[in-house]
């Protein structure tokens, strides 16, 4: 055999031997790539199969679905869907530990209409029904408690005489102003349901007077004169103590501000603080010509009329579209039309003209249309009726006057309501009456009142027709978005915007200290809630000293939390039966949707508080990390530190001293 073959058959055995010795290293690395390969493509399918499947399982509304990730992630935070509203660390502690003594809730109404009149607004689906079998169950429950249209609770005596039993469509429209929607019922039925879950057991929620009407204390309801917030307090109740809602809500108090501010409400300092932190914010938007220029465009498409631009009120109106699934709105220069005048624009219309006219005049005329109705709901003939006459009777004629109730007329009336109730009742007597307005449309917080207030010589204003036709799009909504978010993260670090939140929520806060103190000492009440507004919880969010603007951004049924425990000693429980209460035995924590912000707070010293770690009540996977502070600490905070950023020890000499000051 010739050498060169030898040599190659000698070469290729010596191959086949290494080949076979390290078999099993090639079968390793081959299986290897394989497994990476087949890893690699599972998770990308996993990945793009759960990008997919969450936002149809979260974002049922068409329109919704089809928009991106940006959009979606504003239309979750903004309009804060039932799916979205789940259980967080409410009640989560170590129950061998500690002991629930009580429950203090305060929340922002549901979804609603729009606060300002839309072009076309009449016709968007605000009271479109939702497929819910929770909001069905809730509605047989009011049907089966109405003899007569009407829940047995709203027709006894009381501040809610009268009142509807559920969201209705009113006046030929479907998006009535400012009133609560079905989906906000839902978001607050779906509130109570998790306020159940986390305390019912505990406090024996169930069993505290299920069917009668008498206010025993143990379970106390507050509620602003706002038919939202009162169907919002029936949602939240019905789903926290299902039969025995009823009876909650026929005890329910009014709470005759906002703020609730119960005692502590009169402030001359509200005014000047309002007014530098409006100067403020209309200088943030001066100083983004892009935004204004914007905001100016969306409002022209939205509004009937353009009174002065305002970005929340043009983000307030964008939200009856977006929360309603509804295509954002165009307007074109072919089929612009002049609109046509509400009474309420006729008399600005006439004033601009005469020059004669105030502005309580024409709010006056409004209630006019509609006396018969308020004739039903306030004793005319009683002290605050009186009272109210000698003020305005000169501006009002209470003989004769009929006409069909529209929407600025109802919100007219509550003002009237609460200008008997607030400002009469306490026997203060304002000569000018002008002032009186001012200060109920800061309270209610009507942007158009807003403005009009901003500037009283303004004067009714024809709409500006369009050169060109112009769709307000998601990238829009985007932008404005986005700056409202940089300059509410600019408002929650400004100093009198602080002070403001201090002013406006001690007496909320005072309220929510001695009903913790009473928890202690009466073992009484044990839940409470506040049924209330953004701006009831904004103030309280500054006052507590949270300093992320994702707190003081308020979206729809948001709740705030506090919770009272007691150390738990299974030594000790007979000797703690037989002694008072020692403060120093009770701590509690504050929660805001979910999250446990008792840690956030400025009182609360880190090295006092107590630190643990506990597991999810329903996912076990989840692990929280739970705070308690000392009750001391908030009761020191109220009663000694709560002015010290005013330089005086109590609320009178803030709101005088914070009204003095300059700058």
């Amino acid at each position: 055999m010739p050498p060169v073959l030898t040599n190659k058959n000698r070469i290729m055995s010596e191959m086949m031997k290494l080949s076979f010795h390290h078999r099993a290293f090639y079968c390793y690395l081959g299986m290897s790539l394989w497994i990476f390969v087949l890893i690699t493509v599972m998770y990308k399918y996993m990945s793009v199969s759960e990008e997919i499947s969450i936002p149809k399982k979260i974002y049922k509304d068409q329109y919704i679905s089809k928009s991106d990730v940006k959009f979606r992630k504003i239309y979750m935070r903004a309009c804060n869907p039932a799916d979205n509203i789940v259980r967080g660390s409410e009640g989560a502690v170590d129950e061998d530990a500690w002991l629930l003594h009580g429950v203090l809730v305060i929340t922002r109404h549901g979804d609603r209409g729009p606060l300002t009149h839309l072009k076309g607004g009449d016709k968007l689906p605000c009271d479109s029904s939702i497929v819910s079998p929770l909001l069905k169950s809730y509605e047989d429950y009011v049907a089966n408690a109405s003899a007569s249209g009407r829940a047995w609770w709203v027709t006894s005596t009381g501040p809610f005489h009268n009142f509807p039993s559920l969201p209705t469509r009113a006046a030929g429209t479907s998006c009535a102003l400012g009133q609560l929607t079905p989906r906000g019922l839902l978001q607050m039925i779906t509130v109570g349901n998790i306020l159940r879950a986390a305390y019912a057991d505990k406090l024996g929620l169930d069993n505290i007077d299920p069917q009668g009407k008498k206010d025993t204390g143990v379970a106390v309801s507050y509620s602003t004169r706002y038919r939202r917030t009162f169907l919002s307090l029936s949602g939240a109740w019905w789903g926290a103590a299902r039969g025995g809602a009823g009876a909650r809500l026929a005890a329910c108090r009014e709470a005759h501000s906002v703020s609730f501010c119960f005692r502590d409400c009169a402030c001359p300092a509200h005014h000047a603080i309002d007014k530098k932190i409006n100067n403020q914010a209309r200088n943030r938007l001066e100083s983004h010509p892009a935004i204004k220029e914007l905001v100016s465009k969306l409002s022209k498409v939205l509004f009937e009329t353009q009174e002065r631009t305002d970005a929340d009120v043009v983000r307030d109106a964008l939200l009856a579209y977006m929360c309603h699934d509804v295509p954002l709105p165009c307007t074109h220069k072919a089929n612009h039309e002049k609109p046509k005048l509400t009474i309420d624009k006729r008399h600005r219309l006439h004033e601009s003209k005469t020059g004669t006219r105030n502005l309580l005049d024409v709010d006056i005329d409004t209630l006019n249309m509609e006396l018969d109705y308020i004739n039903n709901q306030v004793d005319i003939n009683g002290d605050a009726g009186r009272k109210a006459r000698e003020v305005i009777g000169k501006y009002y004629d209470l003989k004769d006057k009929k006409a069909p109730l529209d929407f600025d007329a109802q919100m007219e009336r509550e003002k009237l309501l609460y200008y008997q109730q607030r400002y009469l009742d306490t026997g203060d007597t304002y000569d000018d009456v002008v002032i009186v307005k001012k200060n109920l449309d800061a309270d209610f917080n009507f942007p158009n009142d807003a403005r009009i207030d901003a500037d009283f010589d303004e004067d009714y204003k024809e709409p500006t027709p369009e050169t060109e036709d112009f769709c307000i799009k998601k990238e829009h909504v985007l932008s404005l978005f986005a700056y409202l978010e940089w300059s509410y993260r600019q408002e929650i670090k400004n100093i009198h915007n602080r002070k403001r939140g201090l002013l406006v929520s001690y007496g909320l806060l005072h309220n929510i200290v001695q009903n913790m103190i009473r928890m202690i000492s009466e073992n009484k009440p044990r839940f409470v809630i506040y049924s209330g507004h953004d701006k009831t919880l904004q103030a309280l969010v500054l006052a507590l000293g949270l300093s992320n603007y994702q707190y003081y951004n308020i979206q729809y049924a948001s709740r705030l939390i506090f919770e009272v425990y007691r150390k738990k000693d299974l030594r000790d429980e007979v000797k703690y039966a037989k002694r008072k209460a020692v403060a120093r035995d009770f701590y509690f924590r504050v929660v805001f949707n979910g999250e446990d912000v008792t840690n956030k707070l400025s009182f609360c010293n880190t090295k006092h508080n107590v630190v643990m770690r506990v597991v999810d009540p329903i996912d076990d996977l989840k692990i929280y990390n739970t705070f308690l502070c000392p009750i001391e600490s908030i009761v020191r905070f109220i009663h000694d530190d709560y002015f010290s950023v005013f330089n005086v020890s109590n609320f009178k000499d803030a709101c005088a001293t914070a009204g003095n000051k300059r700058g």
